[in-house]
């Protein structure tokens, strides 16, 4: 996946949970550039900061939904999603990268995200797939669900093309997966707060997402990733 070249020699600028941003990440966020997966997991675990006492709720990172479908066996894949309870949530959201080869750390071109849905005990559980611009990470969803189904109760589990609104360049597919995330984010939220909220989230990535809001994203992720540096360095020099 898109990782970026020369980690070990580039300045490390923020500790964010298990990531690491580095100085180049805020060059490919001030764009045009593909985001790479540091961001994207960087993202989504501040994302997973503000539901840390919401079990029903996981966001994983881009490394765990890229490493299950290319593990050798069901035995590897369940003794890396076991530790996850993903029968006992109620949402799973898992960045989904089309990069065919495992052995080319920065391979890729293109990011979806794919939601495991047991929300609605009505209808049951579901996979929804937003692509900004489908289909072209469906095979890549596919093989993802197909290696998640045996992990779950229900193992004939459909999974469907959620509306997205489409990108209208080459790069900001992982913007719309962010702010994809967020937009269910607070529709998961609202719904907690609210019992006549939507019945699931698809109305809230019409209204939220699009190439404005998108565009304003990078900067408000870049506004993000300052102010938390701030942050830390106020409280490591107030610990001195």
């Amino acid at each position: 996946m898109a990782h970026g070249g020369g980690e070990e020699e580039e300045e490390r600028v923020l500790s964010h949970g298990d990531v690491v941003l580095l100085r180049c990440d805020l060059t490919i966020l001030r764009g045009p550039h593909f985001l790479n997966d540091r961001i994207i997991a960087f993202y989504l675990a501040h994302l997973a900061a503000d539901h840390d006492a919401d079990d029903d709720l996981l966001l994983l990172p881009p490394s765990i939904p890229y490493l299950l479908p290319n593990l050798p066996d069901p035995a590897s894949v369940a003794a890396v999603a076991d530790p996850l309870r993903l029968a006992s949530r109620r949402l799973v959201l898992l960045p989904v990268n089309d990069n065919p080869d495992v052995s080319h750390a920065e391979g890729g071109s293109h990011w979806t995200l794919l939601v495991l849905d047991n929300s609605n005990a009505v209808s049951g559980p579901r996979f929804v797939h937003h692509d900004s611009l489908p289909p072209t990470n469906l095979p890549a969803a596919r093989r993802l669900a197909a290696v998640l189904r045996p992990l779950l109760p229900a193992s004939a589990i459909p999974l469907i093309e959620g509306p997205t609104p489409r990108q209208t360049n080459g790069y900001d597919c992982g913007v719309f997966v962010l702010a994809v995330a967020r937009a269910i984010c607070n529709w998961w939220l609202t719904r907690a707060r609210h019992s006549d909220s939507d019945s699931d989230w698809l109305e809230a990535v019409k209204r939220e997402v699009n190439d404005d809001s998108v565009k304003a994203m990078r900067t408000q992720l870049l506004q993000l990733i300052h102010t938390l540096i701030q942050n830390t360095t106020t409280t490591n020099q107030h610990s001195c």
